[in-house]
């Protein structure tokens, strides 16, 4: 009887998945883990690719000495801004948070690792001569019914993106309800007398134009060839902005409508800080603190010339 000829049998082994998707398996799991909107979700996930994309060493392998050569690269190499630079390594703390409460790491490697000391935050509030200029030049607008609703909706502390996604249906009762906004920051915006003025002008006007408007209708809408009838973009808030900036040389965008609000709020009607953040929907006191810092100036000064007799 003969013997076969010995044959090689290969058993095909299921391949471990590479480093780099057990490592971005773990940055979607955190993700998933948080409530982010979409922009948010993007900013995290480029601040950790930032970090994988220079160091290939899994998670829990990363040293504090790994993570503080990372800081010196996105200082030196990168020459990120020192806010990015916070930013990015604020993004890895919460992250290795996450990593250490869910025992995928046994050391932290970001604790110690000191965030960069920044200037003071200013305020980039417009002055009460500025606001009449922009009111004026609105005026003059081919559109001013709803650039002046528009400029005057941005001045109660909104940002330029909840403004966007406001629908008819958001404005009731004299307030404006923001459904959806950065951090979870979303809640009920009430209208002074001149924002209820413009805004109802600016409806009343659409109405007469034949406009339909449903609850689910955008309460902001463009007016452009392109996109007329269509929900305003944060682009198409930008360009009334850029036109406005132009005709009245001053530095304008649409976030400076928030920081006048919060500053007013604070310097101009003496609302407690507590309160006034309640009404900005900022849920950061960090980043509140300059406007209560302009407080503090603007009393100091005060306090000083009437003691110096120079005022009543």
């Amino acid at each position: 009887m003969s013997i076969p000829e010995p044959s090689l049998v290969i058993y095909h082994q299921q391949s471990q998945p590479l480093t780099t998707d057990l490592r971005q398996a773990r940055v979607d799991e955190f993700l998933d883990s948080r409530s982010l909107q979409p922009k948010s979700r993007r900013a995290y996930q480029s601040d950790l690719k930032i970090f994988m994309d220079w160091c290939d060493l899994g998670w829990a392998d990363v040293s504090r000495r790994k993570m503080t050569q990372f800081k010196t690269f996105l200082i030196r190499e990168r020459e990120l801004a020192l806010s990015s630079v916070n930013r990015v390594l604020q993004t890895l703390k919460s992250f290795y948070r996450w990593l250490l409460l869910s025992e995928y790491v046994m050391v932290d490697p970001t604790i110690g690792i000191q965030l960069e000391r920044l200037p003071e935050s200013v305020s980039k509030d417009l002055d009460d001569d500025e606001v009449i200029q922009i009111y004026e030049a609105i005026s003059l607008s081919k559109f001013p019914e709803r650039d002046l609703a528009l400029f005057t909706v941005l001045l109660h502390g909104l940002r330029g993106e909840e403004l966007c996604n406001l629908n008819i249906g958001d404005y009731v009762n004299g307030e404006l309800v923001i459904p959806v906004a950065k951090w979870d920051s979303k809640g009920e915006v009430p209208l002074t007398k001149l924002g209820l003025k413009h805004l109802n002008a600016y409806l009343d006007w659409r109405k007469h134009k034949g406009d339909e408007l449903l609850p689910e209708s955008p309460l902001f809408v463009s007016f452009s060839n392109r996109n007329y009838g269509k929900r305003l973009t944060y682009w198409g808030v930008r360009h009334v902005m850029d036109d406005l900036a132009m005709k009245t040389g001053i530095d304008l965008h649409s976030h400076r409508g928030r920081h006048t609000f919060a500053t007013n709020l604070i310097v101009k009607y003496e609302i407690d800080p507590s309160l006034a953040m309640e009404l900005t929907r900022h849920r950061d006191i960090r980043s509140f603190k300059r406007y209560t810092n302009r407080k503090n100036k603007v009393a100091a000064k005060r306090a000083f010339l009437k003691a110096t007799e120079r005022l009543d």
